[in-house]
């Protein structure tokens, strides 16, 4: 009996010792994790239908109901250009590109899941992933980075952005973000 109970102890430890060793990412030749910070701005323009400059737009929602950012279960998707400053003219960073979806009745809080695409030549070709549910309408929204690819594999950390200005006749929005993640 003592020698099973030793015998499947040690497997224990054997397969737990392996299993973590597969499952935690190992660190490069020096064995240092980086952070890397990002602020930028990025540029939205909401529109319920596709028009040629909408970079937001209602996809599809429940039937006989009006589609809009803040209706419980509208799915919008959006691609904005993301820009070194608040000038849409100013230094391109790359795109955020996703889709959200209002998922509280009262529409004030949405599930948001997007990939921020790097094209600038600092991180041309890397991508972050970002999701969170937030309050659409807080100062300040707070979401995690859950992966990235390129010079962001194994990443995680925070993403937060803020609406900087919003323009009602045109429905464009000017946000900032910043970004913090830690990566090998």
């Amino acid at each position: 009996m003592a020698i099973n109970i030793k015998f499947s102890l040690v497997l224990l430890i054997v397969v737990g010792t392996s299993m973590a060793m597969f499952s935690i990412p190992q660190a490069k030749a020096n064995g240092e994790v980086k952070e890397t910070k990002i602020s930028a701005y990025f540029h939205d323009y909401f529109s319920v239908q596709y028009t040629p400059n909408a970079t937001d737009v209602v996809v599809v929602g429940f039937p006989g109901m009006n589609w809009n950012y803040t209706k419980f279960g509208t799915l919008l998707v959006l691609d904005d250009l993301v820009t070194e400053g608040p000038e849409p003219t100013s230094a391109t960073v790359g795109r955020l590109q996703g889709m959200y979806v209002p998922t509280s009745f009262d529409g004030a809080y949405v599930s948001m899941y997007f990939s921020l695409v790097f094209n600038n030549k600092a991180y041309n070709g890397s991508t972050l992933q970002i999701q969170g549910t937030v309050d659409q309408f807080a100062s300040v929204m707070e979401f995690s980075v859950t992966s990235g690819t390129g010079k962001f594999r194994f990443t995680n950390g925070y993403f937060t952005m803020e609406t900087i200005s919003f323009y009602q006749p045109t429905f464009y929005s000017l946000l900032r973000f910043n970004v913090t993640v830690k990566h090998y």
